[in-house]
């Protein structure tokens, strides 16, 4: 039997991991491993299901003072501008809005922009995090995007 444990952050599915054959504890055991590193869980009980679930809770646009992120076009806007991203940058811009105020540390960006545990550096992601402010800098964002300090890195319009 198909299982469907999905993970959804900020209102989009990042995640979805597909549980074949299982029982109701191993998916619970799976689940409550993942609420323990911080994830929101669902779990569907057939792909149709999960499918319907994924197709509304992706967002089709979010925004932050004049920034604009257009998930369908990829397109960013800022202050009427239309800014040109790499991929990377993009996708980290698209995360860090959909969750603004929400401090996510190297591991957990890597895992969730980049797709896997890459076996790229920690250090990745300060690169692409330094790409990202100074594509922000002359729009006047660049210190929206900040540093926690021994933590990592979240997306906040509070100073």
């Amino acid at each position: 039997m198909l299982r469907v444990l999905k993970i959804p952050v900020g209102g989009m599915t990042l995640a979805s991991i597909l549980v074949v054959d299982s029982d109701s504890n191993s998916r619970a055991k799976i689940a409550k491993e993942l609420r323990q590193l911080g994830y929101d869980v669902k779990v569907s009980e057939d792909i149709e299901t999960a499918a319907l679930d994924e197709s509304t809770t992706d967002p089709e646009a979010v925004s932050a003072g004049g920034i604009s992120v257009d998930a369908i076009s990829h397109r960013v806007v800022i202050n009427g501008d239309y800014v040109a991203l790499a991929p990377r940058e993009y996708r980290l811009l698209l995360f860090l809005l959909t969750n603004q105020d929400r401090v996510f540390s190297r591991k957990q960006l890597m895992l969730h922009v980049w797709d896997r545990a890459s076996a790229a550096g920690s250090r990745t992601v300060d690169v692409h995090i330094r790409r990202l402010r100074s594509l922000l800098e002359p729009y006047g964002y660049a210190r929206y995007v900040q540093t926690v300090r021994g933590t990592g890195y979240r997306f906040s319009l509070k100073s």
